[in-house]
């Protein structure tokens, strides 16, 4: 029983480590993100736009670095996976609000392009399963990814990039 004791107690050491080593590079990252402004979380109505389409149901994946899936932005909140409910204004305007996490509203002129994806850092489902949102977040060139309940959702959205 004694010789049992040790082994576990190793382990038990390891895990711990690891953690606090994860969440030791979590805050790094946000730290080294800091200099991207905080993102607007106002409504549609704040913005003076009425809402062309949703709120639709969807997943919140993360937002990354343009182009880079697995370079997760932490900063603000932006790398915290949540439910959400998706909101697309008349302006282009997209507002996404998460459950347990700050709303995001990412202004119509901001949004650079809106394409699907196989995934990104959080998620990678293969095929065009992501609905992905590139967009100006001060000088910095940012892709979220959405994972919308509904097929004909994700095709409207998509459709919208034409107007973006």
């Amino acid at each position: 029983m004694n010789d049992r004791v040790l082994p576990v107690l190793l382990l038990v050491a390891l895990f711990a480590l690891a953690l606090a080593g994860m969440a030791w590079g979590w805050r790094r990252r946000g730290r080294s993100q800091q200099h991207l402004p905080p993102p607007t979380s106002a409504a549609l109505d704040e913005l003076g736009e009425g809402i062309a389409h949703g709120p639709v149901d969807a997943v919140y994946v993360d937002t990354v670095l343009a182009e880079q899936p697995l370079e997760r932005i932490v900063a603000h909140g932006l790398g915290h996976r949540a439910n959400a409910r998706v909101s697309l204004g008349d302006g282009g305007t997209f507002r996404i609000e998460r459950e347990g996490a700050a709303h995001l509203t990412i202004p119509g002129p901001d949004v650079s392009e809106i394409t699907s994806g196989p995934g990104m850092a959080g998620k990678f489902i293969g095929g065009d399963g992501l609905l992905i949102i590139r967009w100006r977040l001060g000088d910095q060139l940012l892709d979220t990814g959405l994972r919308l309940a509904r097929r004909a959702d994700h095709d409207l959205l998509l459709s919208r990039k034409e107007h973006a």
